[in-house]
């Protein structure tokens, strides 16, 4: 073949794949399906909207509820850099309990020292829980002196043994107290927590802390069932917006930028 036919050919087929890329919608529209299926991981069952995961695709809610299923039993939700196990879950209180993954060998040694991660906009802390908070890196001296060594704890740190303190806001040790406050530590968090009752440390931590959630596109899906019996809330991440689905595609009206 001439060469100038095949440059010629080859351009052609470039303009033609171009032209495919920058016409598709950001969701293929005529392929949403599977919104119908529900989330199911170890004890929870039938999870559907706004949550997805499972056999429930991402266009299937927003993307702050994405779920995935751990040697399936265990329930996790990502929330930038930490990951939350889900122990419970109520679609009709809207309401979750959530553990840090980190805390799950009955200890509060990590290297993720990073506070809550939830969109505080979407996921609602109980404002009755407690407040733990773990320093880490601790002057073992200084600790020693304080006369508060039953909060102490230890972490191995590659090899390296790191003491570490806690209090909870509300014993006696809480974050006034002028003698926890002397113990020269260089790290801390903070972490919600049920009323411990006198369980442990790492049960404290492995049992978690209730939140509540709320769908910021929940109107946006009343209008969609209003309008279209039988459909789906969904949503196109890449724009940011919720769509409505039917059939497996988008439902028939003014969703030209696939939004509501």
């Amino acid at each position: 073949m001439h060469p100038l036919t095949t440059t010629t050919s080859f351009l052609l087929t470039l303009l033609f794949c171009l032209h495919l890329t920058t016409s598709a919608p950001s969701n293929d529209s005529n392929n949403l399906s599977n919104c119908s299926q529900t989330f199911s991981c170890g004890t929870l069952k039938n999870v559907t909207y706004p949550f997805t995961g499972g056999l429930r695709p991402s266009h299937c809610g927003p993307p702050e509820f994405g779920l995935t299923c751990d040697a399936d039993t265990v329930t996790i939700l990502k929330a930038n850099s930490l990951s939350y196990r889900v122990t419970h879950l109520n679609h009709t209180s809207q309401t979750l309990r959530l553990s840090r993954s980190d805390f799950h060998d009955n200890s509060p040694c990590t290297l993720e020292h990073t506070n809550n991660t939830l969109n505080n906009s979407i996921f609602l802390i109980d404002p009755t829980l407690e407040t733990l908070s773990l320093l880490y890196n601790c002057d073992n001296n200084s600790i020693s002196s304080s006369g508060l060594t039953n909060n102490r704890f230890s972490c191995d740190i590659y090899g390296d043994t790191e003491e570490g303190f806690y209090v909870i806001n509300s014993n006696p040790y809480n974050l006034y107290s002028t003698r926890w406050r002397k113990i020269e530590c260089k790290t801390s968090i903070q972490v919600p927590i049920l009323p411990s009752n006198g369980s442990s440390l790492g049960e404290v931590l492995k049992e978690g802390f209730d939140v509540s959630y709320v769908d910021p596109y929940s109107a946006d899906c009343t209008r969609c069932y209003k309008k279209h019996p039988g459909g789906y809330c969904g949503f196109d991440e890449q724009l940011g917006k919720p769509i409505c689905i039917c059939n497996d595609q988008l439902c028939p009206g003014k969703q030209k930028s696939l939004s509501l």
